[in-house]
């Protein structure tokens, strides 16, 4: 049964099955972000505190972000194993829009019959719904706000330690409060998790000005390589195999760079394409104003949030390019503003018997 609502609080069947669940994994999506961190930390830390049970966190490490590793350190939380998954009676998959996207063992993934065990804990517009609970809103600002008001709901204390991880979630998902899903919402918890001993300014040093020498050469090929089209209205960077090995960098440290051509004044779509190995392209894509892409990305197999989403692509990069930016020039001629009055956010909350 699904009921499409606006509202933040968290279901009471959520609520219900948390507080009887023995023991818990927390995962979120492939190459995750501070979102996706911090709501999958926060969650386990916190809960494991409030029931004194055993809650544990599946994160592929290599593929964090180095400016985000300190959220792991922060959060001290237990790090699954394979057999955790077997073992626990909820896996609470968090920020994941569709079952592909999440990051856990293969053997366990390839098992979605097996939804019983599942909650879903997401924002994105485009989640399939794949689990026993599903706690989805829309127009939330990130996971980590509904992981908060999850918590609230739970009455579990938030230390110092699980609000910096909520607050990282927040403050990053929403470009450092300045995107248009920053929210009064958004705005009220981040300054009650203040008050709860969060040093925002720590958050911002950490998160945006510790950019390693490698970052900072990789960085230098993004702005380099960026390219504008449609009037402007268009702008992308590319980053090669060869590019991202010569910096000193990996896949991991690909993260939102995309802001470099976003930055640009008059862009309607900016993209980043990086070849993460050879035949195998990560593009990242984002609208400003009403422009939406979530479309062009599920097009290309790809999902997200209207404004902010992305696309696995098996193919050249040169291929990539082509084909991603004619699709976005294309769907620019055709597309016609929105309105306020168009955007409608939703929630969907299901409970699966």
């Amino acid at each position: 049964m699904n009921a499409r609502t606006n509202r933040h609080h968290p279901p009471a069947e959520l609520i219900d099955a948390l507080r009887r669940t023995r023991s818990m994994v927390c995962c979120g999506h492939v190459s995750p972000d501070a979102d996706c961190l911090g709501a999958a930390l926060a969650l386990a830390r916190a809960w494991s505190a409030y029931t004194n049970r055993d809650a544990a966190v599946w994160v592929t490490e290599r593929c964090i972000p180095a400016r985000l590793r300190f959220m792991l350190d922060l959060a001290n939380v237990r790090r699954a194993v394979d057999a955790d998954f077997e073992a626990a009676d909820r896996i609470v998959i968090v920020d994941t829009s569709q079952p592909s996207r999440a990051d856990q063992p293969k053997q366990h993934a390839a098992n979605w019959n097996d939804n019983q065990r599942i909650f879903n804990i997401d924002h994105h517009f485009t989640n399939t719904c794949f689990g026993q609970i599903d706690w989805i809103v829309e127009n939330a600002s990130s996971t980590c706000e509904l992981v908060y008001e999850l918590l609230h709901g739970l009455q579990c204390d938030i230390d110092p330690s699980t609000a910096a991880l909520l607050y990282s979630g927040i403050y990053t998902d929403t470009g450092g409060f300045s995107l248009p899903n920053t929210t009064a919402n958004a705005l009220h918890i981040a300054a009650e998790l203040t008050q709860l001993g969060v040093s925002p300014s720590d958050i911002a040093e950490r998160v945006d000005r510790s950019v390693g020498q490698p970052q900072f050469e990789l960085l230098k090929h993004i702005y380099q390589n960026t390219r504008t089209l449609a009037d402007g209205a268009i702008a992308f960077s590319t980053v090669s195999h060869d590019e991202l090995v010569r910096s000193g960098c990996d896949p991991s440290d690909i993260d939102d760079q995309v802001n470099v051509p976003r930055s640009m004044a008059g862009v309607a779509i900016a993209a980043l394409f990086t070849e993460v190995e050879p035949g195998r392209v990560r593009i990242n894509l984002r609208g400003e104003s009403s422009t939406e892409v979530a479309g062009l990305a599920q097009r290309f197999g790809g999902g997200g949030h209207r404004q902010a989403a992305g696309v696995i692509y098996s193919g050249s990069l040169d291929e990539a390019v082509d084909r991603i930016i004619n699709a976005a020039i294309e769907m620019l001629d055709q597309t016609e503003p929105t309105t306020d009055a168009d955007e409608q956010p939703q929630a969907i909350e299901s409970n699966r018997s």
